[in-house]
C-alpha cells in the first residue's frame, strides 16, 4: 500500500476562466477576482484547456566516448495553451482577427483578418476547494483560429492555439506542505 499518496493533494480542475490583455499586461494582484481591470473575458470555454510544452533535446555523440552522450544541447522551451471559446465576446473576436480590423458598412460590421498580433493571456482554474492560474505575459496565435463545424449540432466556436513568446508563470495559492520559499 502506498505510504505517501494523498488524494487531498491532487486536483481535478472543474471550471475556469480565460482572459485577454494588452501585450505584456501586468498580472492582476488577484487573478481570481470577479472583475479584472484591463482584461477582457473570453466567456464560455468548451472542454477546458490543453497546456503544452515542448523542447528538443539533442544528444551529441562522439566516436571515441561510449559511456553516454558526449554533450547535450537543448532548444528553447516552446510553451503554449489550446482552448475553444464558444461565446462571441470582444476577447474572442479580437483574437480571431489576428490584429486585423472591423469596419462598418451601412448597418453591418465587416471583419478583416490580419496576419498576427501579440497579447497577454490569463487562465484561472478552480476545483471547488483550490485555485490556480497560468499567466502568459506575451502570446501569439500559432495558426489562424479554427472554427467548429457549422452543422446545427455543434456550438459555434473557435479553437485558439497560443504560443508563449515569454515564459508563462504558474500562480499557486499555496505551497505543498513542508515546502518553504525564503
Amino acid at each position: 500500500m502506498a505510504q505517501h499518496a494523498d488524494p487531498n493533494k491532487a486536483y481535478v480542475w472543474l471550471t475556469g476562466e480565460a482572459y485577454r490583455g494588452a501585450p505584456n499586461a501586468e498580472m492582476p494582484a488577484d487573478p481570481f477576482a470577479e472583475t479584472l481591470t484591463g482584461w477582457k473575458p473570453y466567456g464560455g470555454i468548451e472542454a477546458g484547456f490543453e497546456v503544452t510544452s515542448e523542447q528538443s533535446v539533442n544528444k551529441l555523440k562522439v566516436f571515441n566516448y561510449r559511456q553516454a552522450a558526449y554533450k547535450v544541447t537543448r532548444d528553447p522551451v516552446d510553451n503554449g495553451v489550446k482552448f475553444r471559446a464558444v461565446d462571441n465576446t470582444e476577447a474572442a473576436v479580437l483574437t480571431r482577427l489576428q490584429g486585423g480590423k472591423i469596419t462598418k458598412k451601412g448597418n453591418l460590421y465587416i471583419a478583416t483578418q490580419g496576419i498576427g498580433e501579440e497579447f497577454s493571456f490569463l487562465m484561472t482554474l478552480d476545483d471547488g476547494d483550490d485555485k490556480m492560474a497560468m499567466y502568459y505575459p506575451l502570446v501569439t496565435l500559432s495558426a489562424p483560429a479554427t472554427r467548429a463545424n457549422i452543422d446545427g449540432q455543434t456550438l459555434d466556436s473557435y479553437e485558439f492555439t497560443l504560443t508563449a513568446l515569454k515564459p508563462p508563470q504558474e500562480v499557486m495559492v499555496s505551497l505543498p506542505e513542508g515546502m518553504n520559499i525564503p
